[in-house]
């Protein structure tokens, strides 16, 4: 019996372990282990770099396949609604572009977010299709507005500030 518990316990240490250096592979910056370093940036730098700074509603998703994967899916373009910007003079609409990797931002339709768009300098395509520009970063401080209540007032004492 004890030599299951052992085997139990080191399969949950192991399982742990991996989940959560899967968590943050998109956002790893240097080093390995207990000295790996990962890319969180604050509110304040987060919103300097940031093309748009929202809080909008996903309005509807479109999964993009692509020869690599056809029984999957390569990206997911959300259309997002606009409610309120702290930052910059986005349109009404947004359309952002998510990769299907663990750099993925993972969005419901009917859910509202604050988000931190940022524009990807090179043109992604999928076939003829040119792909939106405009992406969210999973490793930033986008969440839903009720997780992001804090980091809103924040953004608005910030967004006056400028």
């Amino acid at each position: 019996m004890r030599c299951w518990m052992q085997l139990a316990l080191q399969g949950l240490t192991l399982a742990v372990a991996a989940t959560s250096s899967a968590a943050y592979a998109s956002c790893w910056e240097s080093g390995q282990g207990p000295a790996a370093v990962y890319r969180h940036p604050s509110v304040p730098v987060e919103f300097k770099d940031a093309t748009f700074v929202v809080i909008a509603r996903v309005l509807g998703e479109r999964r993009i396949s692509s020869a690599d994967d056809p029984e999957g899916y390569a990206w997911t373009i959300y259309d997002v609604q606009v409610l309120e910007a702290f930052k910059g003079k986005p349109p009404r609409a947004l359309h952002l572009l998510s990769e299907n990797t663990t750099a993925r931002f993972p969005m419901d339709k009917g859910e509202t977010y604050l988000l931190f768009v940022s524009r990807s300098p090179s043109v992604e395509m999928a076939g003829n299709e040119r792909l939106p520009g405009d992406y969210v970063d999973n490793c930033g401080n986008s969440a839903t507005a009720r997780e992001a209540a804090d980091k809103i007032k924040a953004l608005r004492v910030l967004s006056n500030a400028r």
